[in-house]
């Protein structure tokens, strides 16, 4: 179960299991990816990742303020995630950790510096008028590669989120509501997903070091180190996080690349897919007045209406 304490034995034994048989101790093998689910939220920018048991919510929000001064013609975006007790026990509620700091820029690096998403496309008036974007994900379940998950579940976020559509006509602007305007969607160029491997080293004899493809809790502890490469869905390398641990082969990580390649072009069809479901559902939801009355109706109620003005 995710957030109990382990103990020192346990961890042990995942590390030998790997080094002597190439066995995981949930039966994936090495390279083997976790189920990912995906579910989006009532409201727009709502959407719950999970990897197995590991799970985290992100949610989009927006507002209008004036842009930076070094940056006058781009919109703000901001990213910040919460680590609390009710992911796990080693968690505690208050004031962000160093972890959840860590893991926000690390979630920020990816979007913003592969410019996944047009901060100029966030600019309404040069100088004056901007959109402000905070993504804030917050973990639910911590059973191992926590930061895969908060980052897809962003990238969710942003992907769902609309934005009021704002009409500026000489000094003045105005922002439609909902049911005045229908909201429009960020402007998203690609999708940076990323995949992590954890490194256990090499064993005694020297072989090749051992690794497995987004580690569980237990498999976390175990490794001698972890490599986070972002690949987007067009097979571009976006990005590569390596906090410290030991050294990794520039061979091994081509390889890597190779296989996150795969796994991004499959998890950005899944959100698509997902995102395209929701999306229809709430057009079929969206019905207007034309829609519940035949034609003959509407007819019939306009008659009415004109004979009772006239009497």
């Amino acid at each position: 179960m995710a957030g109990v304490p382990l103990a020192r034995s346990e961890v042990e034994f995942a590390l030998r299991a790997l080094r002597a048989e190439n066995v995981r101790v949930d039966g994936r093998a090495l390279a083997a990816y976790r189920r990912i689910g995906l579910r989006f939220g009532a409201a727009h920018g709502e959407a719950e990742v999970s990897l197995g048991p590991t799970r985290a919510l992100a949610v989009c929000s927006g507002e209008i303020v004036a842009p930076p001064p070094e940056r006058p013609n781009e919109g703000r975006l901001a990213f910040h995630v919460e680590l609390g007790p009710i992911a796990s026990p080693g968690f505690e509620a208050g004031r962000p950790s160093a972890q959840a700091t860590a893991m926000a820029n690390s979630v920020e690096r990816l979007i913003k510096g592969s410019k996944a998403v047009d901060a100029e496309a966030l600019c309404i008036v040069g100088g004056q008028k901007v959109w402000s974007i905070r993504v804030d994900m917050r973990a639910l379940d911590d059973d191992g590669n926590l930061g895969d998950a908060c980052a897809i579940a962003a990238l969710c976020a942003l992907l769902h989120f609309r934005k009021a559509e704002v009409e500026v006509v000489g000094e003045t602007m105005k922002a439609y509501a909902a049911d005045e305007r229908v909201p429009v969607p960020l402007s998203v160029h690609h999708l940076p997903v990323p995949v992590t491997f954890a490194l256990f080293g090499r064993d005694a004899g020297g072989g090749d070091p051992t690794w497995v493809l987004d580690p569980n809790r237990l498999e976390e502890a175990a490794a001698g180190g972890t490599l986070c490469v972002a690949v987007n869905q067009h097979g571009e390398l976006c990005g590569l996080n390596k906090p410290g641990g030991i050294p990794v082969d520039f061979a091994l990580v081509e390889r890597w690349t190779e296989l996150a390649a795969a796994r991004a072009k499959e998890i950005v069809g899944r959100i698509q897919s997902e995102l395209d479901a929701d999306l229809a559902k709430r057009r079929q939801a969206r019905r207007n007045v034309h829609r519940r009355y035949e034609p003959g109706q509407l007819l019939t109620v306009e008659w009415a209406e004109r004979a009772a003005a006239g009497a």
